[in-house]
Formats: structure tokens, C-alpha cells, sequence
């Protein structure tokens, strides 16, 4: 597994490093590549080729629940939706992964950059090459994850 520290810089991009969008051979080209980042929760995203989301069922499901939220009115003012149906929307979010001076970069999404509990400029960021994705992490999910005992997992 490759574990990567990457540094948020001040226009919330991060620069994907080369080992991993090798990995992901639908990362190429010089132009612009349509993805998707899929949030699982605060600490952690997975980054998806426009592919990926289009063909995957559970992703077609993802999206026509989002779209239905989307949609749905409020019956009154006092109608309060479940926050995680609320923010459902915010789950799946259309990104570009960008080539620049030889790298390929990625914008965070300003909720991604809130629920991760980022800050642009100073904080720094985990990537790693998980199952066939890459996924960035915070820190404080990283260490988390770290955290489990080994007994508990094997």
C-alpha cells in the first residue's frame, strides 16, 4: 500500500502524486478528466472515474436518491428533513482532476474541505490506493484507523 501526506495548498488543490494516478489508468491525457468524489463520511472520500459512476448500480441508485432529494419540496416551513437526507446531495460531488506542470491536481469541494475539517494552506492530507480507488483521508481517520488493535482485526 502506498501512503502519501499530501499538503492542501491555499486554493484547497492537492497535487496527486505519481504513483497513485498510475495506478488509475483513466487519470490520462492533457485535457481536463470528469470524476466524481463519493464522501463515506467526515474523515474520508474516494475518488471515481465519470465511468465508474455511470455504469455502477449502486452508484445509478446513489444519484436517482440525490436527484429525488433534490426535488422533493417541503410541505411548510416547519418541515425539517433528516440532516443526513439533507446533505445527501453533498455525498456524491462532481469534480476535475486537472494536469499542471507535469501533475495531475485536484480541487477539494468546499464540503469536502469542511467535513474533513481542513484548512487551506495548513492542513495536510492523506492519499492512498485502497481496493482499486484512490481515497484521500484526514489525518485524524488515519490515526483512527491505526488506532484499532490488531487483534481486533485479524
Amino acid at each position: 500500500m502506498e501512503f502519501n501526506l499530501l499538503r492542501l495548498e491555499d486554493s484547497c488543490r492537492i497535487r496527486i502524486p505519481q504513483q497513485l494516478f498510475r495506478r488509475a489508468p483513466w487519470i490520462a491525457g492533457d485535457q481536463p478528466v470528469d470524476s466524481w468524489l463519493l464522501v463515506r463520511g467526515p474523515g474520508r472520500c474516494r475518488l471515481l472515474s465519470a465511468a465508474e459512476a455511470d455504469d455502477d448500480p449502486d452508484l445509478q441508485f446513489l444519484k436517482a436518491r440525490i436527484a429525488e432529494e433534490v426535488k422533493t419540496p417541503s410541505t411548510s416551513a416547519l418541515d425539517f428533513r433528516d440532516e443526513s437526507a439533507a446533505i445527501l446531495p453533498l455525498r456524491l460531488l462532481p469534480v476535475q482532476v486537472r494536469r499542471h506542470e507535469g501533475a495531475w491536481r485536484l480541487t477539494l469541494p468546499p464540503p469536502v474541505v469542511v467535513a474533513m475539517q481542513l484548512k487551506a494552506g495548513e492542513s495536510e492530507i492523506v492519499a492512498l490506493f485502497v481496493g482499486e480507488h484512490i481515497e484521500f483521508w484526514n489525518v485524524e481517520t488515519f490515526k483512527s484507523a491505526m488506532s484499532t488493535p490488531l487483534g481486533r482485526i485479524l
